[in-house]
């Protein structure tokens, strides 16, 4: 038997029991495994805005000093570039699926309620308003997890064995309880803030260290587990190399991560690394569908349909005009030479388009609601939270369901998920 996954340009074939990579060797690891370099890229900025800037990287909570502005100016780098990107990319597999839309047309129109709440909790107070970042960090850091798991579970498809419940409890296990060891004991000292913000789990868990030494032992009890379940795996023939690498990257980032002083900015790293993920994901997921439905996305064939266009047309009307053709029309082939007609530049450009929503929804919440919650530690950024978070958290929601459709990415299955096929 064998299954075929596709590269840059070419199909290569993968018999079932060789390496699973989802698209291929190349394509997995550059944008799904070694990518996890890019988590220390949000850090050495901040650090090296605060060193240059005359700075103490200790002040990253304290309004006005340079390092809390290096931790903003990071904050906001991330979400243009790539955060923002990533969150709206959702909406091509939901609200721009018409398919996914007509199936599951309640859930989508139930999404209104989340900017509600954000909004509602924001304003009502600044209680409500710590509130809020306190479920949106939870909330944040089981999306990540959640999103490796959808992956991991594609590698099991992919490679054609099936799994225990045991192996796959131990692979979910040892990605959930890794972000939790240090980031607990933090909790319990009480010093578990973002920025200048001191969220509610060290009121909630201030003192309780016994939790902490429950999380470190049941992280280390699932790492153990872990790494004696991949060695019977190996030696069975049954060793999935590219869901194995993944989740050895994850954990590690994920347990060493709140060890940083400055955990906004950290915390930037993972996120990073988890929307490049999830925007190469969701590009191929997109890729998948159209092969899948014979339907065509137009965003994913931009540069070929308007190169077309043009080269239609530079034939007609006077010679300037025919010469200013010709150069739009090598301009296109050129892009589309570089994106080899995968589509990933105007997949991209796509989500990036999206992203005044979130500006207008930042400019019209400090327009109506002027100086909420004072001068209090974090009120500056409310508004930002209210922009960024009403459309973050519907991703999340929508998310909750797609990462159920594990045949997403995995070529030659796949349907819609929570439906019957």
């Amino acid at each position: 038997m064998q299954a075929t996954t596709a590269s840059f340009g070419t199909e290569t074939h993968v018999s079932a029991g060789a390496i699973p990579w989802l698209r291929s060797a190349r394509w997995d690891l550059g944008f799904l495994t070694l990518s996890v370099g890019l988590v220390a890229i949000p850090y050495a900025v901040y650090l090296f805005y605060v060193v240059f800037g005359g700075g103490s990287a200790a002040d990253a909570g304290v309004k006005g000093t340079t390092a809390y502005n290096a931790r903003v100016m990071v904050n906001y780098l991330v979400a243009l570039l790539i955060g923002g990107p990533h969150m709206y990319a959702t909406f091509t597999r939901t609200i721009m699926d018409r398919e996914f839309l007509r199936k599951k047309f309640a859930f989508v129109a139930s999404s209104i309620l989340v900017p509600i709440a954000v909004v509602t909790m924001i304003l009502y107070s600044y209680e409500s308003y710590v509130w809020l970042l306190t479920i949106f960090f939870s909330m944040a850091s089981i999306h990540a997890l959640h999103q490796l798991v959808w992956v991991s579970e594609a590698y099991n498809k992919r490679s054609g064995f099936r799994l225990s419940l045991f192996s796959r409890v131990v692979d979910y296990g040892v990605v959930f309880s890794s972000l939790y060891p240090i980031a607990v004991w933090k909790m319990a000292e009480g010093r578990f803030n973002i920025g200048p913000m001191s969220l509610k789990f060290n009121d909630l868990l201030g003192g309780y260290f016994w939790l902490a030494y429950l999380a470190f032992a049941a992280f280390f009890g699932m790492l153990l587990l872990f790494i004696g379940k991949t060695v019977v795996e190996y030696r069975n023939g049954r060793f999935n190399l590219p869901k194995t690498l993944l989740i050895s990257f994850t954990v590690g980032v994920m347990f060493w991560t709140p060890t940083m002083p400055n955990m906004d900015t950290a915390f930037q790293g993972i996120n990073v690394w988890h929307s490049f993920q999830y925007l190469a994901l969701t590009w191929y997921a997109n890729r998948l569908r159209e092969q899948r439905t014979g339907k065509r996305l137009g965003f994913l064939h931009l540069w070929e349909d308007l190169s077309k266009r043009v080269r239609r047309a530079s034939g007609t009307g006077a010679s300037m005009v025919r010469r200013g053709r010709a150069i739009v029309a090598g301009i296109l082939g050129t892009l589309r030479r570089v994106d080899r007609d995968t589509g990933w530049s105007t997949f991209y450009m796509l989500c990036l388009s999206m992203l005044p929503i979130s500006g207008i929804l930042i400019l019209a919440a400090g327009k109506f609601w002027p100086r909420v919650h004072g001068d209090l530690p974090g009120s500056d950024e409310a508004y930002t939270y209210m922009g960024i978070l009403s459309v973050l958290l519907v991703h999340y929601v929508h998310d909750a369901l797609l990462f159920t459709d594990h045949d997403a990415i995995v070529e030659g299955v796949g349907g819609i998920p929570g439906t019957s096929p």
